[in-house]
């Protein structure tokens, strides 16, 4: 996520997919109409079949166990639905916004960072909001007004704040007033919402799985509160189904597109360097590319500790969404992986467990994309990759390379479970 398919021909087709839905203009009498002779649930409905039929027949590796991978996509598929679904309620309207966590663990979707929380609000510069909230012990959060998705073709970031640069008191409590313009007696946090504002989002991130704890947010409309909300038209409904029909397909659709570029321009040992990306926060720089093993091959990548606060390095499979990252080691960021003494850090891709620290478990599948970011960095150091049968893989480690055992690994994992429950817990 926070990235734009900047690389050549990538996302053409899925534009003009946005732009042919988004050009159908209906009256709210046609729009009522629709609703209520069922047209509008059955263009969701459709949508929902494309997409599915999009991803079922997309060319993929198999596993050992045959059609894996395409119950991974209609896994993938579900979460589409689901956040769809959030869009046509809890994220439709910005005069009783509602903040969303999206993508998550089961929802996932844009190749998100496995250290980040994200949420998300509707909200309107037509409007005021005062955020209130509490930051914990979160590494850090990035705070942004902007105008939506960028597989819908929006992709301006208007304002940024990080947490740890908001004033807080001595509890860690905080407010951030989210206007068009500032006013003039208001000297506390402030975010501007210019005309084209449509959402705020947040992306928390996490460093030590062990300890770090989300920071906590509440979002109210100035003068919004104790107003009941007025009913729900039924040409309301029916653009809202149309958002979500719109949402699913045409996420579907991009995010392929933008794998398959990946894997088209795949030079097998290579991995691309960092650069940034339109739509991705200004201090962010993404290394992209496509990765392809054998079953008895393991990669290395290794690359000099960038000088950051914030480094990682992950896992995405062929629908463009992380590998499972709450029961599975598919990713590292600086502060759980092992760097040598020379300064390097050195990760080892494979199905097997190699009895290192930094094991990427690729979960026994052939393929997928590969993805490392540098945030508040300083330099940008290029990887190196290494591709070698599994039972040579210590023969390209340094000899000083710690072991380990199978109970450090149990504990590794132990760790990610239980920061699950903290970072999505029961709502």
């Amino acid at each position: 996520m926070g990235q734009e398919a900047a690389i050549g021909g990538s996302g053409k087709s899925g534009k003009a997919l946005r732009d042919a839905l988004r050009s159908v203009k209906r009256s709210d009498e046609e729009q009522a109409r629709r609703l209520v002779d069922g047209s509008a649930m059955r263009d969701l409905l459709a949508a929902i079949e494309r997409a599915s039929d999009h991803l079922l027949a997309y060319p993929v590796k198999e596993t050992a166990t045959p059609g894996e991978l395409h119950a991974q996509g209609m896994r993938y598929l579900l979460g589409l639905v689901t956040t769809g679904i959030a869009q046509t309620s809890q994220l439709s309207d910005p005069d009783y916004p509602k903040i969303v966590r999206s993508p998550d663990s089961e929802a996932k979707w844009g190749a998100e960072n496995v250290d980040n929380q994200y949420l998300w609000c509707r909200v309107s510069p037509a409007s005021s909001y005062l955020v209130r909230g509490n930051r914990e012990n979160v590494f850090e959060a990035l705070l942004e007004t902007k105008d939506g998705y960028m597989q819908l073709g929006d992709d301006q970031v208007f304002d940024t704040l990080l947490l740890t640069d908001c004033e807080c008191d001595a509890n860690g409590d905080f407010e951030i007033l989210l206007a068009a313009e500032k006013p003039a007696d208001w000297t506390g946090n402030f975010m501007s919402m210019p005309p084209d504002t449509q959402y705020w989002c947040v992306r928390q991130y996490f460093a030590d799985w062990a300890v770090e704890r989300p920071a906590r947010f509440e979002i109210e409309r100035i003068g919004g509160l104790g107003v009941p909300a007025p009913p729900l038209e039924p040409n309301r409904m029916a653009d809202h189904l149309d958002e979500a029909a719109l949402w699913i397909e045409q996420t579907t659709v991009f995010w392929q597109e933008w794998v398959t570029q990946l894997r088209d321009d795949h030079v097998k040992g290579r991995l691309m360097e960092a650069a940034p990306f339109v739509g991705g926060a200004d201090d962010i720089v993404y290394g992209n590319d496509w990765w392809s093993l054998e079953p008895d091959e393991a990669m290395i990548v290794e690359f000099d500790a960038p000088d950051a606060r914030y480094w990682q390095i992950q896992l995405c499979d062929v629908w463009f969404r992380t590998m499972d990252w709450a029961t599975h080691q598919t990713g590292l960021n600086h502060a759980q992986a092992y760097v040598h003494p020379d300064g390097r850090a050195r990760f080892v891709f494979s199905a097997e467990d190699p009895g290192i620290q930094n094991w990427i478990d690729t979960m026994g599948t052939l393929e997928g994309m590969i993805q490392y970011r540098y945030i508040w960095s300083k330099n940008r150091p290029a990887p190196a990759v290494t591709i070698c049968r599994f039972k040579d893989v210590k023969d390209h480690l340094p000899t000083d390379t710690p072991p380990f055992d199978e109970g450090a690994r149990r504990e590794q994992l132990a760790i990610r479970h239980r920061h699950l429950a903290r970072r999505e817990p029961a709502t």
